[in-house]
């Protein structure tokens, strides 16, 4: 059966084997988890033989936190990776109102009213019932008045679809786009976002919660939720796990450890960094431990093919795992920006550059186009063999065929015929929106 005449219900609930792609947050930077899955779709535009082909019809469930939650949501809805990366440069923020000393401690440092101006065009009105979203989604957040992580799905079988009878919001009823800012909602760049509960439950009907970022619930990277919401049956998927039988991308926007060089510094801490300041930067620390926590679950659940580094303890985690057989086929994919470099992609960039990348609230077009074109060649650097090793078929590891969908069986291009036409297909360049 072709993918476009598969509904909704039987990508969730068919039978068969199950992708998922987890998105994390990481503000602008975003733009590099872009770049990262152009490559990932550019090769399965090969592989399917349709030049229109959308990760929306490879994957079955697309999970993103903050402005992970943004990608997500737009692939969901059938956006080439491309059209997301215009998406970022869209939403990439200008310090307004903002400015000065005291912006991102005492006040968010950008205005709202351009993200979600951007995610209005990009994505509309739709719920998160609409048959819009073309597969399944997940959008996690934090709703800080009750204190409770929220988890957001397109799920008709969840728990929360249709509201509570203690006055629990209906998800099907939310708007995608204002669940999506409300993910967004980073602390000390955004104020956080007011959103309207359930039009149709009397009991909430004119109430409000008060969301931030995913990140701040420890979901930064989604990944290992992502597996819970499709595995346990609190959250109605109950998709069996197995490493025959789910497949998950985790794809990363640009890491690099926390450091607060003390003796580099000199003199007494407050007088290198204010309080405030230093509360700031916990946070940020807290939020990569986090992250790097969940690929070390992630990596100890599989045996991905090739393993993220996690530190000197436990180095890649080749041997370690905590099930005796895999509960998933996993992939990370990521890029460290912790020197010049940048995960051994030699861009050459004096560290005043790598530290404007880093900044995660940075508008400048031209370091926005940076990014992207790190992703790009991240996701390049995972398919390619590392010099000085065995090479391998890493296309078919980390995307191995017996997740293909049925779909791809049906290629109108068929099979190649010869070596030289294999390899024209591979460079082919994917179209660009509107050719």
């Amino acid at each position: 059966m072709g993918s476009r005449k598969r509904t909704l219900d039987q990508r969730l609930f068919g039978g068969g084997p199950k992708r998922l792609l987890a998105i994390d947050g990481g503000g602008v930077r975003g733009i590099v988890s872009a770049g990262i899955l152009a490559e990932i779709e550019r090769r399965l535009i090969v592989r399917s033989g349709r030049a229109d082909f959308r990760l929306s019809e490879y994957f079955d469930l697309i999970g993103g936190t903050s402005t992970g939650a943004i990608l997500a949501a737009a692939l969901a809805m059938g956006k080439t990776c491309a059209e997301a990366a215009d998406l970022y440069r869209q939403i990439a923020p200008e310090p307004s109102g903002g400015k000065g000393k005291a912006a991102g401690i005492r006040r968010p440092r950008f205005d709202a009213h351009r993200l979600e101006d951007a995610l209005a065009r990009a994505l509309g009105d739709h719920e998160m019932s609409s048959p819009a979203l073309r597969t399944g989604l997940a959008i996690f957040t934090r709703r800080v008045d009750t204190g409770a992580a929220w988890t957001v799905t397109n799920n008709p079988r969840a728990k929360f679809w249709d509201g509570g009878h203690d006055g629990a919001a209906s998800h099907r009823r939310l708007m995608v786009r204002k669940v999506v800012q409300a993910s967004a909602a980073a602390p000390t760049m955004f104020e956080e976002m007011g959103l309207k509960l359930d039009p149709d439950n009397a009991a909430v009907a004119n109430a409000s919660g008060l969301f931030v970022d995913g990140a701040i619930a420890g979901l930064n990277n989604p990944a290992l939720q992502l597996f819970k919401v499709a595995t346990l049956k609190s959250y109605g998927f109950e998709w069996p796990a197995g490493e025959d039988q789910i497949l998950m991308i985790s794809v990363g926007a640009g890491y690099w450890r926390q450091r607060l060089d003390v003796q580099a510094a000199g003199g007494p801490l407050e007088d290198i960094a204010p309080l405030a300041m230093r509360a700031v930067e916990a946070l940020r620390t807290v939020i990569h431990d986090t992250g790097v926590a969940t690929v070390a679950t992630m990596q100890a659940l599989s045996r991905p093919p090739r393993p993220w580094r996690i530190d000197g303890e436990v180095e890649e985690m080749r041997d370690d795992h905590l099930s005796p057989f895999p509960l998933l086929t996993f992939q990370r994919m990521d890029v460290t920006l912790d020197g010049p470099e940048l995960g051994g992609l030699s861009f050459d960039m004096p560290e005043a550059d790598i530290a404007r990348l880093r900044d995660a609230a940075h508008g400048d077009p031209a370091v926005v186009d940076r990014l992207h074109e790190i992703g790009l060649r991240t996701g390049q650097s995972y398919f390619r063999t590392a010099p000085g090793r065995d090479a391998r078929d890493w296309d078919s590891l980390i995307l191995p065929s017996r997740f293909d969908p049925a779909f791809f069986a049906e290629r109108a291009l068929g099979q190649p015929k010869t070596r030289l036409d294999a390899m024209g297909r591979f460079f082919e360049r994917p179209p660009r929106p509107g050719e």
